[in-house]
């Protein structure tokens, strides 16, 4: 296998986890403002209503920041042939 595969897998790896730290903290940043939409307007949305998109759009990025991070650390810690056969 080329060193430049190696390379290029663990480039892909390393911004794949900063894509995913961006996305936690968008998540963050929109889980706060969800909570705050939840307090103003508990009647709307809240443990007794359905949740808003707001608060799925939170969940969502939350699950999305997770999945491509644990990508990403899986391309820089475990380059191998198995993993450029499938790719």
């Amino acid at each position: 296998m080329p060193t430049r595969d190696m390379d290029d897998l663990r480039f892909l790896g390393g911004a794949l986890i900063s894509l995913g730290l961006a996305l936690g903290i968008a998540a963050a940043a929109t889980g706060l403002l969800a909570a705050d939409h939840m307090a103003a307007a508990v009647e709307f949305c809240g443990p007794t209503a359905d949740h808003c998109n707001l608060c799925v759009a939170a969940g969502a990025l939350a699950v999305t920041a997770l999945c491509v991070a644990v990508i990403g650390l899986e391309l820089v810690s475990r380059p191998g042939p198995a993993l450029l056969r499938t790719a």
